[in-house]
């Protein structure tokens, strides 16, 4: 469940983030600009949704979990909350005034991920790092592609073409210089990485942009799938006990559906709006 919903996060939200990094480099001007937001802001809250449930599961499921990630990653999670912070701000009082505190509150965000990941992956953080910043632009910019429309779409597939490069290098590297996950389970998840960004590209020429969207939010979820692969993130020895996982088991019967529920009728309604 708790990976269900953190790729779920990674998936969704990763296009807020990307969205908000490319923010001056798709819109030009101020008008453009409000266009790019405008894409983006019917679906924020729906997609930071994710990260609340999975942070309570991850409290109510894995305590031990949480406090070891907590006092091992204090500073990381620091300045993760205080970039989630001010992107958050920015969205919801957007003026032009605040593009600065938008564009770097997504950077930060992203790097912070990244950081996050690398450190339970045993990989470089500073690899990490500019890596989630360059799929979640990935897929910012392919979701830019696809809600736009005119020279805002061409200048969002035009980005999101240029970047398939890098997030193969990224991916490369990160085989590499993985160390907490075996060989063969990472490598596959490589493999798969590679082709969805394939996917992307072919996707993108063909200007079947529902698919490229499709591909980058695979995408996005991949390094979760990553850490849940390492050897101890997860184990019996950090889960609470079976009373409170049954109670918690009970309430993902109710709360999972209503994400869902919420996450369809926010694409619906933007759908009926376009």
């Amino acid at each position: 469940m708790l990976a269900f919903l953190t790729c779920g996060y990674f998936a969704l939200a990763g296009f807020d983030y990307g969205v908000g990094v490319l923010l001056r480099l798709v819109g030009r001007d101020e008008r453009s600009r409000r266009a790019v937001l405008r894409a983006v802001t019917p679906f924020f809250l729906g997609n930071e949704v994710w990260l609340v449930a999975a942070v309570g599961v991850l409290f109510g499921a894995f305590p031990r979990l949480e406090g070891e990630l907590l006092s091992s990653q204090h500073t990381v999670f620091a300045v993760l909350l205080s970039g989630l912070v001010c992107f958050t701000v920015a969205v919801q009082l957007r003026s032009p005034g605040w593009d600065f505190l938008l564009v770097g509150g997504a950077v930060v965000v992203a790097v912070g991920w990244g950081v996050l990941l690398g450190r339970v992956l045993g990989g470089p953080v500073w690899l990490w790092g500019a890596g989630m910043v360059v799929l979640f632009s990935l897929h910012g910019a392919v979701f830019l592609a696809w809600r736009l429309s005119g020279e805002l779409r061409e200048r969002a597939s035009r980005i999101a073409g240029l970047l398939v490069l890098p997030g193969a290098g990224f991916v490369v590297a990160a085989v590499v210089t993985a160390g907490s996950v075996p060989v063969p389970a990472f490598g596959v998840t490589a493999v798969v990485a590679l082709g969805l960004l394939g996917g992307v590209w072919v996707a993108l020429r063909a200007g079947r942009h529902r698919v490229a969207f499709g591909c980058s939010a695979l995408l996005c979820a991949l390094p979760v799938v990553g850490v849940f692969g390492a050897r101890s993130v997860v184990t019996v020895s950090v889960m609470a006990d079976v009373s409170t996982l049954r109670v918690l088991t009970w309430a993902a019967v109710v709360v999972v559906p209503l994400v869902l529920v919420f996450q369809w009728a926010t694409w619906r309604m933007s759908r009926a709006a376009r």
